[in-house]
This record gives C-alpha cells, structure tokens and sequence, in this order.
C-alpha cells in the first residue's frame, strides 16, 4: 500500500467507497445518507449523517489563524466544536468526510472527545501566547489517537480481552474476535480515511471496553461507552493505555 500523504491531495471521491473494505460496516448506516451524492458532499449535506437531532453543525472551515495573533483556545477547533456547536469541514477532504460520518455513527463520544481536547488545551494555554505548547501532553496524545485511530474492542470479559492484548501477540485481536468474545468498532477517522483511499493506517489503537448486554447493538453500545471511558477523567491520560493493533485483525468473524 501506497503511504497516505501520498494519495491524499487529489483523489476522487468514489461514491462507492464503502465497497472497499468491510471494516466500513458501523458506517453504513451513516454514509446512506449521502448516496445520493455524485461528488464529495457540502457541509448541508453533512447534516443527513446524523440519525436523530444534531448535536452539531458542519461548516466550511475558515482561513487559518494568523501566527503572530495571541491564540484564544476557544476559537480554535475544540472550542468551536465544544462552545459553538460546530464542526469546521474542509471541502473535497477526505479526512474530514470521514470524521463527519464517525461523527454521526459515535455523536456522544465525538462530543465528549473534543470538550476534553478543549479543556486539556485550554489548560495548558499561557494567556497572550501566539503558539501552542511545542509537546503535546500524554493525555492530549491519548485523545488524538484515540480520534484519529481508536477502535473500540467490546467484550463481554473485558479484563480477560484485556490480558489477551498485552501479551502483544500479533494475532491477539484477530483470535478474540474469531472467537466471538470480542466486537471491534472502528472509531478512529483517519483509519477509515486509509480505507477508503487505500493505503495502510499510520496507526491503529485498541481500548476495551465491557459490553452492555441490555444493549444489542454494538455501535450503540460503544458509543456509550467510549463516551463514558473520556468523560472519566482518570482514563485516558497517556497512549500507553491503547493497544497498538493491525487493524485488519478487527475484520468481523461473519467475514472471514
């Protein structure tokens, strides 16, 4: 596979996309709402991803901020997403068309994720400063790759799934799944991203998480409970608490 900043710029949008890979499945339902769409969607047509009430706003991201002007951590992309309701969208990208239908497969854990992602920021932000903290904290590192290539394992024996991960055997992920102790949902945009255009994820990351068995559907389920697992402010405080993964281990069992 061809590396992604590669293939990113100028690739054509394919309607069809979905076709690619079956990791696709918990999009499905999301990415129905743009079928009807001949070339990459507009920020309106973003909207119809969502199954019930919007919990936001798609719209077209704006010229970027000026590096001599002092940084207000509520103007930049959490807060608006976080204070506004808003979501800045590039146009013909990729990326974000990925983000937008997680965005309307994950609502609540998005939400979450990014009010987290502000408050993290805001945090660290010395008042005046015209640029961001040249390093990242560990907790902003966990967040971005959780976003950016998080797949949510659910298990019904979380600590044992668990233990199976971190022995770091390369087929851990691909043995619980085929064993049927285990679901994984993508949630991370940039791996989708990957998928769609071809090429390898730059990195994939599991977190496991105990699953609801009032709960039957597991896109609702983790949904709830990534939400849950951000919100819960002593989870999530560096990358070492995700499991690196080949993301071809999250194929589902009926597909194999």
């Amino acid at each position: 596979m061809r590396p992604l900043v590669a293939v990113r710029r100028g690739a054509a949008f394919d309607p069809q996309f979905l076709g690619r890979s079956s990791l696709f499945w918990p999009l499905v339902r999301a990415a129905r709402a743009l079928e009807t769409c001949a070339d990459f969607p507009n920020a309106g047509d973003l909207m119809g991803v969502f199954e019930a009430t919007p919990p936001v706003r798609f719209v077209v991201a704006g010229a970027a901020r000026r590096r001599r002007e002092p940084i207000d951590a509520r103007a930049l992309y959490d807060g608006r997403v976080t204070l506004e309701g808003v979501v800045p969208t590039r146009a013909r990208c990729w990326h974000d068309l990925m983000n937008a239908l997680v965005w309307g497969t994950f609502p609540r854990s998005k939400r979450s994720l990014h009010a987290r992602q502000y408050r993290a920021i805001a945090v660290r932000l010395v008042p005046g400063a015209t640029r961001l903290p040249p390093i990242r904290s560990p907790e902003l590192d966990a967040l971005a790759l959780l976003d950016e290539g998080g797949i949510a394992v659910l298990a019904t024996d979380a600590e044992r799934v668990r233990a199976a991960l971190a022995t770091r055997e390369p087929d851990a992920l691909r043995a619980q799944v085929a064993a049927g102790t285990a679901v994984a949902v993508i949630f991370g945009h940039a791996i989708y991203e990957s998928l769609a255009l071809g090429v390898a994820p730059a990195v994939a990351a599991a977190i496991v998480l105990g699953r609801d068995p009032l709960e039957p559907d597991p896109i609702r389920d983790a949904d709830a409970g990534l939400a849950r697992s951000i919100e819960d402010g002593s989870i999530l405080r560096s990358p070492r608490e995700l499991t690196r993964v080949d993301v071809q281990q999250a194929i589902p069992r009926a597909e194999r």
